[in-house]
């Protein structure tokens, strides 16, 4: 007997009520079952071939702040009048590189005043160690600017019953020179991706999500936030 089984664990507190624990897979399967020709296996060695699909958007191997992902295949031997042989083996479960990765994505935002923040990035989907590539540009007559900031942000969100948390890492900042505002050309954006970084996924009860967010601060007191959401494959090995 073949049993292939995933574990998404997540827990937010101490308490049992702060916590769940489902199978995002669970597949079971016999390779061998004694027939009226063949009631038992001869002595010796046997090999037994076996093979099955995963779904397209199972989540990946995961180890969080709120949330475990780990899968495993167990293997049983039946033995009549005798102890039953055991074997267990960890699974490794990695995403694709994103589909459609070189779509691009845009997000703007605006101020009464008429100023308005535009993020345009070259591609929607990344692979750990990737530059996202984009252009800030502000359409406005803007007053003096303070700051201005680049940044890829995670955020790792975890679900139980009626709980419900998320946590957030800043993984690249990036400042920006105010005075490339100045004009009205675009300002170029490049950002690095580490080669840590944890791939892009929706859960039964956990998500991981990335997100390239661009901040104008300015002399008068008004903030410019805009953001978008890009995705974090593996690459194929």
């Amino acid at each position: 007997m073949l049993h292939v089984i995933g574990d998404e664990v997540t827990s937010l507190g101490p308490n049992v009520a702060m916590a769940e624990h489902t199978h995002p897979f669970n597949l079971s399967f016999s390779l061998w079952s004694p027939t009226a020709d063949q009631d038992r296996l001869p002595v010796g060695e046997h090999v037994f071939p076996f093979e099955f699909a995963l779904p397209a958007n199972l989540p990946p191997t995961f180890k969080g702040e709120l949330t475990t992902i780990d899968y495993r295949l167990e293997a049983k031997v039946n033995r009549p009048l005798a102890t039953d042989l055991h074997a267990e083996q960890q699974l490794i479960i990695r995403v694709p590189p994103p589909a459609d990765a070189d779509k691009p994505v845009r997000a703007s935002a605006h101020l009464q005043t008429g100023l308005t923040l535009e993020l345009d990035l070259k591609a929607s989907g990344y692979c750990p160690g990737d530059h996202v590539l984009g252009t800030l540009h502000l359409i406005g007559t803007p007053p003096a600017i303070k700051t201005a900031v680049v940044e890829v942000y995670s955020r790792e969100k975890g679900e139980a019953r009626e709980f419900a948390d998320h946590v957030e890492h800043l993984r690249v900042r990036a400042e920006i020179d105010p005075a490339q505002f100045n004009g009205h050309t675009p300002c170029p954006i490049d950002l690095p991706l580490p080669d840590d970084a944890d791939p892009s996924f929706v859960g039964q009860h956990s998500s991981k999500v990335r997100f390239v967010r661009a901040q104008l601060t300015f002399a008068d007191g008004h903030t410019l936030t805009t953001e978008a959401v890009i995705r974090v494959g593996q690459r194929d090995q």
